[in-house]
């Protein structure tokens, strides 16, 4: 069942518990009201009649015709015959179940019966019932009506989001891809024709090397924004964070020895997620620190478990400029164009990194660490959650 199916199901149904817990108790409601004028107009005579026990007959006669009561007046024998001392219009003895019926004993096993009828009582009920049935399909028609309009306006709305995205990232995309496709070009055009010097044509052929590589990377980097940008979902599963880690940290060390570590990764932290992806993460912030900030910088990593999974990658080099810290990362966001000209990459890693933790149903911050430099800490607001 579609989805737009499943909603209009749901707000039907949602609708016609609502109007019926209401209706249905209003209905009732008024149902009961009615009979308890009638039982009061029956109490009424009882009470008179009480008041005169030499005459019962002669009090309940006068009580009907002092209140203008609708009500059938009878006497009965104790043999059981009945004997009708004032009949209603609209009361019928022989019908007692639409009938509300009062004994009054009398001496010598003798009764007076009173009777009022309740058959408009049950009619007015039967009205009510239907005028809610009707109510409740045109609730349900009005309801699912706005529910589509809603709907279809949430979808237009997700889809011009979408549309804006796609132009957004394609406008970045041309404006990323610019810069590397100019040089190249202009080396090339520099090239043809074997007119430079053997020096300056071996400088050129390997600033062409570095630009096409840079260009690769970038390329590759936007494939995999684009990729995290699309709807559909990330194959997840169960995926140890801090086994995770930890081997990336053992990685790291390897190729960066001069850097000091301090850990503070607790053990058996998982996490319901694609393992590529958090690989990815990881990785981006380690390179990081180790493209951008000096030897022998002190890098500091915390992963603490929970309720709420903590993870805080920080580094004691320069950090980023001061008006980017608490900034939400969003579309190719660039945050030095210099560094990574200098370092060959794209300078698009943490741009990555923030879609890695999106897709996670994470929150990313960039802050100053107290170690001096720059802090990515991540907050996983996942349940299925181990220590």
């Amino acid at each position: 069942m579609k989805s737009t199916a499943r909603q209009i199901l749901a707000t039907a149904t949602v609708t016609s518990i609502l109007s019926l817990f209401i209706g249905g108790f209003a209905v009732w409601g008024s149902y009961q009201s009615e009979l308890s004028i009638v039982d009061g107009h029956l109490n009424t005579i009882v009470l008179d009649v009480a008041q005169s026990p030499a005459n019962p007959i002669a009090a309940a006669l006068l009580s009907i015709e002092e209140n203008n009561f609708d009500i059938t007046l009878a006497f009965m024998a104790p043999t059981g015959e009945v004997v009708p001392l004032k009949e209603s219009g609209r009361v019928s003895l022989e019908d007692p179940q639409k009938l509300r019926i009062q004994y009054i004993q009398l001496s010598g096993g003798e009764k007076l019966l009173v009777a009022a009828s309740i058959l408009q009582i049950d009619r007015n009920l039967a009205r009510n019932l239907w005028r809610l049935l009707v109510f409740i399909i045109f609730a349900n028609s009005l309801a699912s009506f706005v529910s589509i309009l809603i709907n279809r306006s949430s979808a237009l709305a997700l889809e011009r989001g979408a549309r804006k995205k796609m132009q957004e990232f394609l406008g970045d995309a041309a404006h990323e891809l610019r810069t590397p496709l100019t040089v190249i070009k202009g080396y090339s055009q520099l090239l043809e024709g074997n007119q430079l010097e053997p020096e300056r044509a071996a400088l050129a052929f390997e600033r062409l090397n570095s630009e096409i590589k840079r260009m690769e990377s970038l390329v590759a980097d936007l494939l995999i924004l684009a990729e995290l940008g699309e709807e559909n979902v990330l194959p997840f599963s169960m995926v140890n964070l801090s086994e995770l880690l930890t081997d990336n940290v053992r990685d790291y060390a390897l190729i960066a020895p001069e850097i000091s570590m301090e850990l503070a990764i607790d053990d058996q932290i998982s996490i319901n997620g694609s393992e590529k992806y958090l690989q990815r993460f990881i990785a981006n912030a380690l390179t990081n620190i180790r493209v951008h900030t000096e030897a022998n910088v002190l890098v500091r990593i915390t992963l603490k478990g929970g309720r709420e999974i903590t993870l805080i990658i920080e580094d004691g080099g320069a950090g980023l400029p001061e008006q980017y810290y608490g900034e939400k990362i969003q579309g190719l966001k660039r945050f030095d164009r210099s560094r990574s000209r200098e370092s060959g990459g794209s300078g698009l890693g943490l741009s990555i990194m923030s879609a890695v933790i999106e897709r996670h149903n994470g929150t990313l911050t960039l802050r100053k660490s107290d170690l001096g430099g720059l802090a990515v800490e991540v907050h996983f607001r996942q349940e299925r959650s181990a220590r």
